[in-house]
Formats: structure tokens, C-alpha cells, sequence
């Protein structure tokens, strides 16, 4: 048995085939089923890195009204 070769495909180079559900980096057809309809997946999956994330603000907490029990 041998192990299937791992690729690397940048961010900025990967296309998903909306056909056949593969990734490649060709940018006009899959390399799978030679299909057009391509996906570019740094648009939908490429975010951008905050250095430093602001604490949420803390909410007070909520003060109910104590209720007594009232015997009759």
C-alpha cells in the first residue's frame, strides 16, 4: 500500500470545482473534470488576523425581586 501524496495549494491559488467538488489551482478549469464553474476560496474562506481582540464589555448582573412566600 502506498500513502497518497500530500499537495500544498495557497489560499490565494485554491478553486473549488462546483461540479465535481475538487480543489485545484488552476483558475479557468478543474484539473479533475476540466469543468469552468470554479470557486475561488480565498474570497469566501480568507480573513483578516486581529493582532489584538478587544475584552467584551461585561454585562451587570440582573438584580431580580426577591418574593417572599405568603402564608394565608
Amino acid at each position: 500500500m502506498t500513502a497518497p501524496m500530500l499537495q500544498h495549494i495557497p489560499l490565494r491559488s485554491a478553486y473549488l470545482c462546483q461540479d465535481c467538488d475538487s480543489i485545484g489551482n488552476c483558475a479557468t478549469r478543474c484539473p479533475a473534470c476540466a469543468s469552468e464553474v470554479l470557486l475561488g476560496l480565498s474570497a469566501v474562506l480568507d480573513r483578516e488576523v486581529i493582532a489584538e481582540r478587544k475584552p467584551v464589555a461585561q454585562m451587570p448582573p440582573i438584580a431580580y425581586p426577591r418574593y417572599t412566600a405568603m402564608v394565608a
